[in-house]
């Protein structure tokens, strides 16, 4: 069973979309182009007047951070709109500063499972770095799933600091984490959430695959009490 439905059976709406960068031929997608997308997503959600938690994960940390700007639920009210983004949850996935790049952010240097041929970027799945945690025969399934992104998409800048606004956030750190060094995102956690918005799990960069009850059980507590309608949209 996988999160989505998991959190369909506790109320939870849900939406996955995906990024027009992922697997894009040619490779020429910006990060401009993925905040575009999901920001037309979410404000379709919020003009339905839902509540909105975004669930953001690895660099769909960067998309989300852009893409919520001017989307919140308080923003929303004071023109006297309803619906809106009230919170962002982090999930092992990047929040950088304003004014940051991916690139940047990695010190100029791709880390080493990305396997960059000119405008592409590959992920060396050789040693299953996102999902060591499965078994055999799942981590075969997933790194044949893999697509590649573009190259553009490290260089994009972050204009929007959600956790500096009037978005709540909180941050899950995978412990056990190859693709992306949990010393990352105990930086991030520390920026974006403070410990009382931290949490944690024992899992690779993939924890919806390995622990997707967990993950759920995780999503539930940093929604917390009195947010029992929100919709949530995980990327």
């Amino acid at each position: 069973m996988n999160p989505p439905v998991i959190l369909q059976d506790l109320g939870f709406a849900s939406k996955c979309p995906a990024h027009p960068s992922i697997g894009a031929e040619p490779p020429s997608k910006t990060l401009s182009d993925d905040v575009s997308s999901l920001r037309r997503l979410l404000t379709n959600l919020a003009d339905a007047e839902n509540d909105i938690v975004v669930v953001a994960h690895s660099y769909g940390g960067v998309v989300a951070s852009n893409a919520v700007d001017g989307l919140s639920k308080t923003t929303r009210a004071q023109s006297g709109q309803a619906g809106g983004v009230v919170q962002v949850i982090y999930l092992a996935a990047f929040a950088l500063d304003r004014g940051q790049s991916l690139l940047e952010m990695l010190g100029g240097s791709f880390l080493p499972w990305m396997q960059v041929e000119g405008d592409y970027v590959h992920i060396d799945s050789s040693n299953n770095i996102g999902w060591q945690d499965l078994p055999l025969d799942e981590q075969v399934q997933w790194n044949a799933f893999t697509h590649h992104t573009s190259r553009a998409v490290f260089a994009g800048k972050v204009t929007h600091e959600p956790w500096s606004s009037e978005i709540p956030c909180a941050y899950v750190i995978c412990e056990q984490d190859q693709a992306m060094p949990p010393v990352f995102q105990e930086g991030f956690a520390a920026k974006v959430a403070g410990p009382e918005n931290t949490y944690r799990l024992p899992a690779s960069h993939s924890p919806f695959l390995s622990m997707p009850i967990r993950v759920a059980g995780v999503l539930v507590d940093a929604i917390g009490e009195g947010s029992d309608d929100a919709l949530l949209s995980r990327l």
